[in-house]
């Protein structure tokens, strides 16, 4: 848990709460890291611990060819989770990011096993 803003802070903002999952491992992706059960449920774990209104949040290192860290703090009352990414990716993986956290804060993506994905 940190209460400090990070530095180099790049990306920040909210998605939809029930995207946390799908955002973390597209996020990893665009890092290559292998993100698995376990790491979800270290962020699953520490979610209810965070608070964005009282700068409460989580931060989890992805240390995969581009290392960066994810930040997230709940706001359940809005049904969103705040995220911030920090770190020093260059300018595709910054445009990736910025896109994803647009999807995720749009829309609510969910599994559709008849069409084979989300």
């Amino acid at each position: 848990m940190t209460t400090a803003i990070p530095e180099h802070v790049f990306d920040d903002g909210w998605i939809v709460d029930a995207n946390l999952r799908p955002f973390c491992e597209t996020v990893a992706a665009f890092t290559g890291y292998d993100f698995d059960d376990s790491d979800w449920q270290a962020i699953d774990t520490a979610l209810p611990h965070t608070d964005e209104e009282r700068s409460l949040w989580y931060d989890y290192p992805l240390s995969g060819r581009v290392p960066l860290t994810l930040f997230v703090a709940a706001d359940p009352e809005a049904g969103v989770v705040f995220v911030r990414v920090a770190g020093e990716p260059d300018s595709h993986t910054r445009a990736k990011l910025a896109a994803a956290r647009f999807i995720f804060g749009t829309w609510e993506v969910r599994s559709d096993a008849s069409a084979g994905g989300y």
